[in-house]
């Protein structure tokens, strides 16, 4: 009898052991920019970096779905997404009017999210439902704000929902975005409010709504909304959004979009605030599978190497119709190394500025981009092949300065598998380093 006590008290103790080994899962706090102004850092001090994409209509898939989608992208590194509340004016019809299966569809998204570590931009509005020319746009069967659509509309003319001076339309957006705030503030895992998707709003408007935003919610979440193309956001908000879509000056060229959008990213950093890439869109049916990948990977890795907090949410259609997203296993796997190499850099003490002036190739089919401070460096290199052959290219890289305390270990790092295939070590700057051949990217870190 003894011997059993004794048995059981050690299977007890053993338990008991493993038990108080079990990580907790810990309370970071709220998201908000870092004090460089230049990434995202949790209450406690926690960096964090959005790595992730947009996917708008999450809310029509049934819980089962979202649940195994969100379980899916999780183990593949994804902790953000951007989700809207809906296409058009829906969930709010008639106008004041909230459809609560929408809304409830929308908790279920947020809770579920933070059970699997992902953090969340809300979309309160799209753009686009103004547009007349769009079926989806102005005079869609749900479009609550469209008088000729529904008596309980604020307005006949769509233009009136841009600005602050038509007093119905203007109270109503009010009650709209209050009730959002007012429902979702308390979740930690809302990184932030995203005013609305390709703003083409007045100052007054875009001025107005974030002073209202930030009195109705006691929890202080980052606030920012998505700029159309090409626009530069100016530093009107909490952070800022670039974003490049079918951009054609030689037909839908994956170099040419990633330079579009690379050069976004470092025209909206002069406002000081932390930019983060938003959409971005190769039609399938307009460039081969390898331009599709270029392009994907382009705009995965290369952003951070241009200052920019995360990569760009990209749009990547196997149809001639688009999906949005319609992620392979591949491109999972792409990102999860991308997430990887992106947990190794303290975020929150990177107080990154440019550095493409410090960096050249010899080569100039080899296009560079940089950004750094004191103690490290990030490269990206972009095979810009004038021939489109993209056979491996090899170049001497220039550096003019770097981490002010050397020596400096380069690491060089292959885009499609995250390994590192090459390191050196740097004594001094200036300094001449072969690159490793590479096809079409590579990316490099120097710490």
């Amino acid at each position: 009898m003894k011997r059993t006590f004794f048995h059981l008290f050690i299977l007890i103790t053993i338990l008991s052991s493993l038990y108080c080994f079990v990580p907790l899962k810990k309370d970071t706090g709220f998201l908000r920019v870092d004090q460089n102004g230049r990434y995202f850092v949790f209450d406690d001090g926690t960096p964090y970096i959005p790595i992730g994409f947009n996917k708008f209509r999450l809310y029509l898939d049934d819980e089962p779905a979202i649940d195994s989608l969100l379980n899916l992208w999780s183990s593949y590194g994804v902790n953000y997404l951007r989700v809207w509340m809906g296409g058009g004016s829906e969930p709010e019809f008639p106008v004041g009017t909230f459809n609560e299966e929408r809304m409830k569809r929308i908790d279920y998204i947020i809770s579920k999210c933070e059970e699997y570590g992902i953090y969340l931009s809300l979309c309160f509005w799209d753009e686009n439902t103004l547009r007349t020319d769009v079926s989806y746009g102005w005079n869609s069967e749900r479009m609550a704000y469209n008088k000729s659509i529904d008596p309980g509309g604020t307005t006949d003319n769509p233009e009136d929902l841009k600005g602050v001076e038509h007093t119905r339309s203007w109270e109503a957006i009010n009650n709209r975005y209050k009730v959002f705030v007012d429902r979702w503030n308390g979740h930690k895992n809302i990184m932030m409010w995203d005013l609305a998707n390709d703003c083409k709003k007045t100052y007054a408007w875009k001025a107005q709504i974030y002073e209202l935003v930030r009195e109705w919610d006691p929890n202080d979440h980052i606030i920012g909304f998505q700029y159309y193309t090409g626009r530069d956001p100016k530093g009107e908000m909490d952070c800022g959004s670039v974003r490049v879509y079918d951009y054609n000056p030689e037909g839908n060229d994956p170099e040419e979009m990633t330079k579009a959008l690379f050069d976004r990213v470092q025209e909206a950093l002069q406002h000081g605030d932390p930019v983060y890439c938003g959409e971005g869109r190769m039609h399938y049916a307009q460039g081969t599978p390898y331009e599709l990948e270029r392009f994907y990977l382009h705009t995965l890795w290369g952003p951070i190497a241009t200052g920019a907090a995360g990569n760009l949410h990209a749009w990547v259609c196997r149809t001639t119709e688009g999906r949005w997203p319609d992620y392979s296993l591949q491109e999972l796997q792409w990102m999860k190394q991308y997430s990887a190499f992106c947990q190794t850099i303290d975020w929150a003490a990177f107080n990154s500025k440019n550095m493409n002036d410090a960096v050249s190739s010899i080569n100039e089919n080899v296009l560079t981009y940089a950004c750094g401070d004191e103690n490290q460096m990030l490269l990206y290199l972009v095979h810009d092949d004038p021939e489109h052959r993209f056979e491996p290219v090899s170049t001497i890289l220039k550096i003019a300065a770097g981490p002010e305390k050397p020596p400096t270990r380069i690491n060089w790092i292959d885009i499609r598998t995250g390994k590192v295939i090459k390191s050196m070590e740097i004594r001094s700057f200036p300094a001449e380093v072969e690159v490793p051949a590479f096809r079409d990217g590579i990316f490099a870190h120097l710490k």
